[in-house]
């Protein structure tokens, strides 16, 4: 079992590893998304960005979401 200032430390590297990488991200991600933009043009990015979500969201969240509720619920009916 984790001490109080190992899960302090846990969080305060968490912290400033998510800041670094927002910095990182900010600086990298516009740049890219201008070009990206400018060679394809802006609807057909859209359009693949929004596929691309719809993709996620349709095929890989759904099985992982009933995987979960299925351990959650077998793990309440051993608990009783």
């Amino acid at each position: 079992m984790p001490t109080r200032a190992q899960v302090f430390l846990c969080w305060l590297l968490f912290t400033g590893a998510m800041a670094l990488l927002s910095v990182v991200l900010h600086a990298i991600v516009p740049p890219v998304m201008t070009a990206l933009q400018g060679s394809i043009g802006v609807g057909p990015l859209g359009v693949i960005m929004l596929v691309g979500w719809l993709a996620l969201a349709l095929y890989i969240y759904p099985p992982l979401l009933r995987s979960w509720l299925a351990r959650r619920r077998s793990s309440r009916i051993r608990q009783r």
